[in-house]
């Protein structure tokens, strides 16, 4: 614990300031990730298909990202967390206090999921920055491991209110992420200098043949992501009947374990190589596919839905991969910016055809459909070249961090 207190005493004032800023961005996507679908399921007693169908507009923030970010250009990345948790503090406070029609909901919800997308490319290029030569993966598994620690804070509280507020659990639990996203964007504010070679530089877009592998890695996450953020946790609400305070309690297990396992993912990159990462997410999603397909048994599907929101963790492989293989360090920013369109390009569209798919043939034709996208990872991930093949060839000297 000493050795732990005199760590943080001696980082970088600028990367205490950010970590402090994430954890209580963190704590606002606990909260979200625990409420949100019992909150549309309650308050708008929306069907698979209306529930598939509004991802596309919850997902495209995220596909105009690369135009976002290009709007910021002119500013440091720093100042984007800022923006981000402007965003998202606007947009929950609307959803719980402001949101008498769907239609209002889905304005509000729209900033909300403005704000969480940017913080994507945000949390990934100041990540980088921080890092030292050979620790990226590392680096960024810390930083994922606090978001993930403070989740545990959001789902708690949305656990403990859920025993206690019975109708006005929604509201009480958008006020406190909201409140909890102001203080991140008050910490982001009082960030020094720290990461200021983070902005892109002038560059808006950046697209080159070198980071095929990248974007096709994006490409087929974002359909894996979006199946498993829509129907895992709309099977379990609404054909298992999942309670507000179960799916806290899932979502607080995932964000627990996902703290220690986030910096052991990390860490596990910088070690083997994001090669061998990639080919093990690809392998656990297709059982993660078998299971919510042909089980009906409740506790596996609870660890499968665990399992799963843990091997996102993969975004941090994703990142260092692009690292490596970055022809400047200029094309990080808007190329991350332009992996999280990509993403959602899929992400859009994939809830829509989801949903019907469910109207037509049950919910376990989406997860069999979903395994298809494990399969395309795996050969993608055997496509890429981190760099460790080379360098275990006879003669070579591996290619480890110290």
């Amino acid at each position: 614990m000493n050795n732990l207190l005199n760590r943080w005493r001696n980082a970088d004032p600028a990367f205490k300031a950010f970590l402090l800023g994430v954890f209580f961005l963190g704590i606002n996507a606990g909260v979200l990730s625990a409420a949100f679908n019992n909150y549309l399921n309650d308050s708008f007693s929306l069907s698979a298909k209306q529930r598939g169908f509004l991802e596309f507009p919850r997902e495209l923030p995220g596909f105009l990202a690369i135009f976002i970010t290009g709007l910021l250009t002119a500013l440091p990345v720093r100042k984007w967390a800022v923006v981000t948790s402007l965003l998202t503090a606007v947009g929950v406070a609307g959803l719980g206090f402001m949101s008498p029609s769907y239609a209002w909901m889905i304005v509000w919800m729209l900033l909300w999921s403005a704000g969480s997308h940017l913080f994507m490319t945000v949390e990934s290029v100041m990540g980088l920055r921080f890092a030292k030569e050979g620790g990226h993966g590392r680096r960024l598994g810390q930083i994922s491991g606090m978001t993930n620690f403070a989740a545990i804070s959001g789902a708690g509280f949305v656990w403990a209110v859920a025993k206690l507020a019975g109708p006005s659990i929604y509201r009480w639990s958008f006020f406190a992420a909201a409140a909890a996203s102001l203080a991140s964007a008050f910490l982001f504010a009082r960030m020094e200098k720290g990461g200021e070679e983070a902005a892109p530089g002038g560059t808006r877009f950046v697209f080159r043949w070198k980071y095929k592998w990248y974007y096709l890695l994006n490409l087929l996450f974002g359909a894996r992501k979006q199946i498993f953020l829509t129907f895992a946790p709309w099977v379990l609400v609404t054909q298992y009947g999942a309670s507000p305070a179960l799916m806290a309690s899932l979502a607080l297990s995932a964000a627990a374990c996902g703290v220690i396992f986030r910096q052991t993912f990390g860490a596990l990159v910088d070690r083997i190589g994001e090669r061998k990462m990639f080919i093990a997410d690809a392998l656990i999603l297709l059982v993660i596919c078998a299971g919510f397909a042909f089980s009906t048994f409740r506790p596996l599907l609870y660890v499968l839905y665990v399992l799963d929101n843990l091997m996102f963790a993969t975004r941090i492989a994703r990142t260092t991969y692009l690292n490596k293989i970055a022809q400047e360090k200029a094309d990080i920013a808007p190329t991350v910016s332009l992996g999280v369109t990509i993403d959602h390009a899929l992400s859009m569209s994939i809830p829509a055809a989801g949903g019907l798919l469910w109207a037509a043939y049950g919910y376990k034709s989406v997860f069999i459909a979903a395994s298809l996208v494990s399969v395309l990872g795996f050969f993608a991930a055997l496509a890429v070249d981190d760099g460790r093949r080379k360098a275990a060839a006879p003669g070579l000297e591996p290619a480890t961090p110290d």
